[in-house]
Protein backbone atom coordinates (compact mmCIF):
# COMPACT_ATOMS: atom_id res chain seq x y z
CA UNK A 1 0.00 0.00 0.00
CA UNK A 2 2.82 2.34 0.93
CA UNK A 3 4.61 1.52 -2.35
CA UNK A 4 1.57 2.49 -4.44
CA UNK A 5 1.22 5.77 -2.54
CA UNK A 6 4.83 6.74 -3.13
CA UNK A 7 4.57 5.90 -6.86
CA UNK A 8 1.52 8.11 -7.36
CA UNK A 9 3.19 10.90 -5.37
CA UNK A 10 6.32 10.74 -7.54
CA UNK A 11 4.26 10.88 -10.75
CA UNK A 12 2.43 13.99 -9.58
CA UNK A 13 5.72 15.68 -8.70
CA UNK A 14 7.17 14.76 -12.16
CA UNK A 15 4.12 16.15 -13.98
CA UNK A 16 4.22 19.35 -11.94
CA UNK A 17 7.91 19.81 -12.63
CA UNK A 18 7.52 19.29 -16.38
CA UNK A 19 4.60 21.71 -16.53
CA UNK A 20 6.55 24.33 -14.60
CA UNK A 21 9.57 24.04 -16.92
CA UNK A 22 7.37 24.27 -20.02
CA UNK A 23 5.61 27.40 -18.75
CA UNK A 24 8.94 28.95 -17.80
CA UNK A 25 10.41 28.33 -21.28
CA UNK A 26 7.25 29.66 -22.94
CA UNK A 27 7.36 32.83 -20.84
CA UNK A 28 11.05 33.42 -21.61
CA UNK A 29 10.46 32.86 -25.35
CA UNK A 30 7.55 35.29 -25.44
CA UNK A 31 9.55 37.88 -23.53
CA UNK A 32 12.51 37.54 -25.93
CA UNK A 33 10.24 37.69 -28.96
CA UNK A 34 8.42 40.73 -27.64
CA UNK A 35 11.70 42.45 -26.84
CA UNK A 36 13.13 41.64 -30.30
CA UNK A 37 9.96 42.83 -32.05
CA UNK A 38 9.91 46.07 -30.13
CA UNK A 39 13.37 46.95 -31.43
CA UNK A 40 12.13 47.58 -35.00
CA UNK A 41 10.47 50.87 -35.88
CA UNK A 42 8.99 52.60 -38.90
CA UNK A 43 10.70 55.44 -40.71
CA UNK A 44 8.56 57.61 -42.94
CA UNK A 45 9.84 60.62 -44.77
CA UNK A 46 10.22 62.59 -47.94
CA UNK A 47 13.03 62.81 -50.50
CA UNK A 48 13.46 66.47 -51.48
CA UNK A 49 15.38 68.35 -54.17
CA UNK A 50 17.80 70.61 -52.28
CA UNK A 51 17.44 73.43 -54.85
CA UNK A 52 13.74 73.53 -55.59
CA UNK A 53 12.57 72.07 -52.25
CA UNK A 54 10.17 69.83 -54.19
CA UNK A 55 9.71 66.11 -53.72
CA UNK A 56 11.67 63.78 -55.98
CA UNK A 57 9.32 61.32 -57.65
CA UNK A 58 10.00 57.58 -57.53
CA UNK A 59 13.34 57.78 -55.68
CA UNK A 60 14.68 54.47 -54.33
CA UNK A 61 15.08 54.02 -50.57
CA UNK A 62 16.93 50.82 -49.60
CA UNK A 63 18.28 49.39 -46.37
CA UNK A 64 22.07 49.60 -46.62
CA UNK A 65 23.82 46.32 -47.53
CA UNK A 66 20.49 44.61 -48.30
CA UNK A 67 18.16 44.16 -51.26
CA UNK A 68 15.15 45.34 -49.26
CA UNK A 69 13.68 48.75 -50.00
CA UNK A 70 10.79 50.84 -51.24
CA UNK A 71 10.08 53.37 -53.99
CA UNK A 72 8.78 56.85 -53.23
CA UNK A 73 5.47 57.99 -54.60
CA UNK A 74 5.06 60.80 -57.13
CA UNK A 75 5.46 63.42 -54.36
CA UNK A 76 8.60 61.84 -52.88
CA UNK A 77 7.05 60.29 -49.73
CA UNK A 78 8.12 56.86 -48.44
CA UNK A 79 7.58 54.55 -45.45
CA UNK A 80 9.84 51.66 -44.41
CA UNK A 81 10.48 49.52 -41.30
CA UNK A 82 14.09 49.35 -40.06
CA UNK A 83 16.19 47.90 -37.25
CA UNK A 84 18.31 50.02 -34.92
CA UNK A 85 21.66 51.20 -36.29
CA UNK A 86 20.56 50.53 -39.89
CA UNK A 87 21.16 53.14 -42.59
CA UNK A 88 19.11 54.15 -45.58
CA UNK A 89 20.63 54.31 -49.06
CA UNK A 90 18.73 56.80 -51.23
CA UNK A 91 19.26 56.92 -54.99
CA UNK A 92 17.57 58.62 -57.94
CA UNK A 93 18.50 59.28 -61.55
CA UNK A 94 20.25 62.65 -61.87
CA UNK A 95 21.03 62.97 -58.15
CA UNK A 96 23.97 62.00 -55.96
CA UNK A 97 23.41 58.83 -53.94
CA UNK A 98 23.17 59.38 -50.20
CA UNK A 99 23.69 57.14 -47.18
CA UNK A 100 21.46 58.44 -44.38
CA UNK A 101 21.70 57.46 -40.71
CA UNK A 102 18.39 56.93 -38.93
CA UNK A 103 17.84 58.02 -35.32
CA UNK A 104 16.05 55.57 -33.05
CA UNK A 105 12.74 57.03 -31.81
CA UNK A 106 12.60 57.73 -28.08
CA UNK A 107 8.85 57.51 -27.40
CA UNK A 108 6.82 56.77 -30.53
CA UNK A 109 7.33 53.75 -32.77
CA UNK A 110 7.61 55.87 -35.93
CA UNK A 111 9.69 58.85 -36.97
CA UNK A 112 9.53 61.24 -39.94
CA UNK A 113 12.69 62.27 -41.72
CA UNK A 114 13.37 64.57 -44.67
CA UNK A 115 16.20 63.68 -47.01
CA UNK A 116 17.69 66.34 -49.28
CA UNK A 117 19.48 65.31 -52.47
CA UNK A 118 21.79 67.29 -54.72
CA UNK A 119 21.79 67.11 -58.49
CA UNK A 120 24.63 65.31 -60.27
CA UNK A 121 25.94 65.96 -63.78
CA UNK A 122 27.09 63.14 -66.04
CA UNK A 123 29.87 63.76 -68.54
CA UNK A 124 28.94 62.27 -71.91
CA UNK A 125 30.94 61.94 -75.11
CA UNK A 126 30.35 64.33 -77.97
CA UNK A 127 27.48 63.35 -80.25
CA UNK A 128 26.96 64.72 -83.74
CA UNK A 129 23.42 64.90 -85.07
CA UNK A 130 22.84 65.18 -88.80
CA UNK A 131 19.55 65.87 -90.49
CA UNK A 132 18.49 63.67 -93.42
CA UNK A 133 15.81 66.11 -94.48
CA UNK A 134 12.12 65.42 -94.87
CA UNK A 135 10.46 62.25 -96.10
CA UNK A 136 9.99 63.79 -99.55
CA UNK A 137 13.70 64.61 -99.74
CA UNK A 138 14.55 61.02 -98.88
CA UNK A 139 12.22 59.64 -101.58
CA UNK A 140 13.69 61.99 -104.18
CA UNK A 141 17.27 60.96 -103.32
CA UNK A 142 16.30 57.31 -103.31
CA UNK A 143 14.74 57.51 -106.79
CA UNK A 144 17.77 59.34 -108.22
CA UNK A 145 20.28 56.96 -106.65
CA UNK A 146 22.50 55.23 -109.23
CA UNK A 147 22.54 51.44 -108.92
CA UNK A 148 25.75 49.62 -109.77
CA UNK A 149 25.28 47.37 -112.78
CA UNK A 150 25.87 43.71 -111.95
CA UNK A 151 27.23 41.19 -114.39
CA UNK A 152 24.40 39.25 -116.02
CA UNK A 153 25.69 35.70 -116.34
CA UNK A 154 22.54 34.57 -118.14
CA UNK A 155 23.27 36.92 -121.05
CA UNK A 156 26.35 34.86 -122.00
CA UNK A 157 24.80 31.47 -121.36
CA UNK A 158 23.44 29.43 -124.27
CA UNK A 159 20.48 27.56 -122.81
CA UNK A 160 19.79 25.88 -126.14
CA UNK A 161 23.06 23.92 -126.11
CA UNK A 162 22.91 22.95 -122.41
CA UNK A 163 21.60 19.43 -123.06
CA UNK A 164 24.04 18.96 -125.93
CA UNK A 165 26.99 19.97 -123.72
CA UNK A 166 25.88 17.58 -120.98
CA UNK A 167 25.57 14.73 -123.47
CA UNK A 168 29.01 15.46 -124.92
CA UNK A 169 30.52 15.50 -121.45
CA UNK A 170 28.94 12.14 -120.62
CA UNK A 171 30.22 10.63 -123.87
CA UNK A 172 33.78 11.85 -123.24
CA UNK A 173 33.73 10.44 -119.67
CA UNK A 174 32.78 6.93 -120.78
CA UNK A 175 36.00 4.92 -120.51
CA UNK A 176 37.05 2.93 -123.59
CA UNK A 177 34.46 4.51 -125.87
CA UNK A 178 35.42 6.87 -128.68
CA UNK A 179 38.59 8.90 -129.24
CA UNK A 180 39.61 12.24 -127.80
CA UNK A 181 40.30 14.83 -130.51
CA UNK A 182 42.22 17.11 -128.14
CA UNK A 183 45.31 14.90 -127.79
CA UNK A 184 45.62 15.73 -124.08
CA UNK A 185 45.00 19.49 -124.45
CA UNK A 186 41.84 20.60 -122.63
CA UNK A 187 41.42 23.89 -124.45
CA UNK A 188 41.41 22.42 -128.00
CA UNK A 189 38.13 21.41 -129.62
CA UNK A 190 37.20 19.62 -132.82
CA UNK A 191 36.79 21.81 -135.86
CA UNK A 192 33.40 23.52 -135.87
CA UNK A 193 32.64 22.73 -132.18
CA UNK A 194 31.51 25.71 -130.12
CA UNK A 195 33.78 26.45 -127.11
CA UNK A 196 32.30 25.91 -123.68
CA UNK A 197 31.04 28.84 -121.64
CA UNK A 198 32.29 29.40 -118.07
CA UNK A 199 29.03 28.19 -116.60
CA UNK A 200 29.20 24.99 -118.69
CA UNK A 201 32.70 24.35 -117.41
CA UNK A 202 31.47 24.92 -113.84
CA UNK A 203 28.61 22.45 -114.32
CA UNK A 204 30.96 19.88 -115.80
CA UNK A 205 33.40 20.32 -112.91
CA UNK A 206 30.61 19.87 -110.34
CA UNK A 207 29.34 16.78 -112.11
CA UNK A 208 32.84 15.27 -112.36
CA UNK A 209 33.20 15.55 -108.58
CA UNK A 210 29.93 13.70 -108.00
CA UNK A 211 30.28 10.96 -110.62
CA UNK A 212 33.56 9.45 -111.85
CA UNK A 213 35.44 6.12 -112.01
CA UNK A 214 36.87 6.57 -108.52
CA UNK A 215 33.42 7.05 -107.00
CA UNK A 216 32.03 3.99 -108.82
CA UNK A 217 35.05 1.89 -107.78
CA UNK A 218 34.66 2.86 -104.11
CA UNK A 219 30.95 2.02 -104.13
CA UNK A 220 31.04 -1.22 -106.15
CA UNK A 221 34.60 -2.47 -105.29
CA UNK A 222 35.13 -3.19 -109.02
CA UNK A 223 38.42 -2.53 -110.84
CA UNK A 224 40.28 -3.07 -114.11
CA UNK A 225 38.42 -4.07 -117.24
CA UNK A 226 35.35 -5.04 -115.25
CA UNK A 227 35.11 -1.45 -113.91
CA UNK A 228 35.31 -0.10 -117.49
CA UNK A 229 32.45 -2.40 -118.54
CA UNK A 230 30.42 -1.37 -115.46
CA UNK A 231 30.94 2.32 -116.27
CA UNK A 232 29.53 1.79 -119.76
CA UNK A 233 26.67 -0.18 -118.29
CA UNK A 234 25.77 2.62 -115.84
CA UNK A 235 26.13 5.35 -118.50
CA UNK A 236 23.70 3.51 -120.75
CA UNK A 237 21.01 3.24 -118.07
CA UNK A 238 21.42 6.34 -115.89
CA UNK A 239 21.07 10.03 -116.67
CA UNK A 240 23.00 11.99 -114.07
CA UNK A 241 23.70 15.73 -114.14
CA UNK A 242 25.35 18.32 -111.95
CA UNK A 243 21.94 18.88 -110.32
CA UNK A 244 21.65 15.24 -109.19
CA UNK A 245 22.13 14.82 -105.45
CA UNK A 246 25.01 12.74 -104.13
CA UNK A 247 22.58 10.45 -102.31
CA UNK A 248 20.62 9.75 -105.51
CA UNK A 249 23.80 9.02 -107.52
CA UNK A 250 25.11 6.57 -104.89
CA UNK A 251 21.76 4.79 -104.59
CA UNK A 252 21.39 4.54 -108.38
CA UNK A 253 24.94 3.18 -108.79
CA UNK A 254 24.24 0.47 -106.22
CA UNK A 255 20.98 -0.50 -107.98
CA UNK A 256 22.63 -0.72 -111.40
CA UNK A 257 25.58 -2.63 -110.01
CA UNK A 258 23.19 -5.19 -108.56
CA UNK A 259 21.51 -5.53 -111.96
CA UNK A 260 24.94 -5.72 -113.59
CA UNK A 261 25.89 -8.74 -111.44
CA UNK A 262 22.67 -10.56 -112.34
CA UNK A 263 23.03 -10.22 -116.11
CA UNK A 264 25.18 -12.22 -118.57
CA UNK A 265 28.87 -11.34 -118.43
CA UNK A 266 29.02 -11.24 -122.26
CA UNK A 267 26.58 -8.32 -122.42
CA UNK A 268 29.34 -5.84 -123.35
CA UNK A 269 28.83 -6.54 -127.05
CA UNK A 270 25.34 -5.08 -126.72
CA UNK A 271 26.61 -1.73 -125.38
CA UNK A 272 27.73 -0.24 -128.70
CA UNK A 273 25.89 2.87 -129.81
CA UNK A 274 24.83 4.05 -133.24
CA UNK A 275 24.61 7.76 -132.37
CA UNK A 276 27.34 10.19 -131.29
CA UNK A 277 25.46 11.19 -128.15
CA UNK A 278 25.44 7.65 -126.81
CA UNK A 279 21.69 7.31 -126.40
CA UNK A 280 20.59 4.81 -129.12
CA UNK A 281 21.80 1.25 -128.56
CA UNK A 282 22.88 -0.84 -131.52
CA UNK A 283 20.95 -4.12 -131.28
CA UNK A 284 22.20 -5.35 -134.66
CA UNK A 285 25.70 -6.23 -133.45
CA UNK A 286 26.15 -9.88 -132.42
Amino acid sequence: MSYIYHSLFNRRILKTTISTIFLLLLTIGNSFSQEHKDQTFVVSGKVINSETKEGISFAHVNLDDTYWGVICDSLGFFRIRVNPDQKLKVTSMGYKAQLVAVQTPSVENEIFQEIYMEKESYMLKEVQVHSFGTWNDFKEKFVKQQIEEEENIASTFDFGSLKLAESEAKTMRRGGFGLSMGFGKKNKRAKGMKPRTPIEELHESLFAQKYNRKVVAEITKENGNRLEILMRYINSRASFSYQSSDMYIVRRIKELHKEFLQEDTDFQNNLSYTDTLGRIQNHLRP
